[in-house]
């Protein structure tokens, strides 16, 4: 689902340049893009859930011919056949792969694999998407999925029962399994606190690559993972191998949640009654609190001092900034600016939630439906079902044709033959690479 929060923290992994030209050869020979009609005027073409990427390929995370390792435009990901990637309802990326989750509840993923994040059993890249394994040495593949997360080098899915599979690195104790082993090739089913049997309960999910948390039915949350910057909440130890309950100041649980979103080593969580509440790390203000204090206690979102944030509908959070959707169809954002990614027509950090910036002289962005924060960039899907992007570009993944930085959001460009993505349904932000899905 679009709706869920897309966070990031990221390392850079290496990949085998004998495993990538091989790749890179594969893809040359068989996986060509066919022209596609573009939408009538009268209302959207159905493409299927035809997925497009731009951005940087040098894992082969774009899922798609990419000869100089770039692409500013979006194209088609093609899948093992040679055809067009279609029947996908959500996606997800890291920072070399990609996932993408089918109609009929499958995942499939691509791009690198040097932990596992592609969950099929090897350590092996792959330029096309394979299907995810069955979780725990089951046999088959993983299915029955409602949604997915990803960052770094790490993959999250929801399965519609309410329980939780992860699979890639597993130094930090984000299988939320208790498992000592070292990067399994294969997922696994998160357990409960007591490690009695797996996590149920659970409606939303997103990962920081070292940090995972889960929002369950009851609108309490839970995490697991690193808590070297106390974003797993009070109650938490350095390194959290089970889920544990996120707790506040007197180690109360937090209540009332209604979205989550985890990045850079700080959380995000938007309450029932709108306001937004964060906690971890604040070296560049993305606790949007007025300080740069790192604090392991949620607290209050500020629009100004003494002022909280109210009437978000949505968050997403990224490495080192936070978005925020209002119910007026605005954003807000907050945190790291080096790349314009708050989108306020500055490069200047913001301690407190200020508004994104529409096209031209418009003083906002409106008629937003939803938002993804991605790795000094940000990505937004309109009303309409068109879609902006702004921020940091240097590797082509705001698909504007170039590779120039943006302060402020501007339209998106595609390659010859592709469908215009005026009806998108899905979004997913990787480190410097992007993907859509079209209605």
């Amino acid at each position: 689902m679009i709706l869920r929060p897309a966070p990031r923290r990221f390392t850079r992994p290496a990949v085998t340049l004998v495993a990538l030209l091989t790749a890179a050869a594969w893809l040359g020979g068989c996986a060509k893009a066919q022209p596609l009609a573009e939408p009538s005027a009268a209302g959207p073409t159905n493409t299927g859930g035809l997925v497009l990427s731009t951005g940087f390929s040098d894992a082969g995370q774009l899922g798609r011919s990419a000869p100089t390792g770039i692409r500013t435009s979006f194209g088609p990901v093609v899948d093992r056949s040679g055809a067009n990637l279609v029947g996908v309802i959500a996606l997800a990326a890291g920072e070399q792969h990609s996932l993408a989750l089918m109609q009929d509840g499958r995942v499939l993923a691509w791009g690198a694999n040097d932990d596992a994040q592609l969950g099929n059993g090897t350590r092996a890249p792959s330029i096309v998407p394979l299907p995810v394994r069955a979780p725990d040495g089951a046999p088959g593949v993983l299915t029955g999925v409602i949604d997915i997360a990803a960052d770094s080098n790490t993959s999250v899915a929801l399965r519609k029962d309410g329980t939780v599979v992860v699979w890639g690195r597993a130094n930090s104790g984000q299988r939320g399994n208790a498992d000592t082993t070292a990067n399994p090739t294969t997922p696994s089913v998160v357990l409960n606190p007591t490690a009695t049997g797996p996590l149920t309960g659970v409606r939303a999910i997103s990962a920081d690559g070292g940090s995972e948390l889960a929002l369950t039915d009851r609108g309490t949350v839970l995490g697991w993972g690193n808590n070297e910057y106390g974003q797993l909440g009070t109650s938490a130890p350095a390194v959290a191998k089970l889920p544990v309950l996120i707790t506040g100041r007197n180690k109360a649980p937090l209540t009332g949640v209604r979205a989550i979103a985890i990045g850079g080593q700080h959380s995000v969580a938007l309450l029932g009654d709108g306001r937004v509440v964060t906690w971890g790390r604040n070296d560049v203000q993305q606790l949007g609190d007025g300080t740069n204090v790192n604090r392991s206690a949620p607290a209050e979102v500020l629009v100004a001092p003494g002022k909280p944030l109210t009437g978000a509908t949505e968050v997403s959070s990224a490495e080192k900034h936070t978005l925020a959707l209002l119910k007026d169809g605005s954003v807000v954002g907050w945190g790291l600016n080096n790349g314009g990614q708050l989108g306020n027509g500055t490069f200047k950090t913001q301690s407190f939630a200020l508004p994104v910036r529409g096209e031209g002289d418009e003083p906002k962005l409106v008629a937003v439906q939803h938002i993804m924060a991605g790795e000094s960039y940000s990505v937004a899907v309109l009303q309409n079902g068109g879609v902006m992007t702004w921020g940091a570009n240097g590797r082509g993944q705001l698909a504007t044709g170039d590779r120039e930085d943006r302060s402020k959001p501007g339209p998106v460009t595609v390659e010859n033959g592709v469908p215009a993505p005026s009806w998108v349904t899905a979004v997913g932000v990787g480190r410097r690479h992007v993907l859509i899905a079209l209605r």
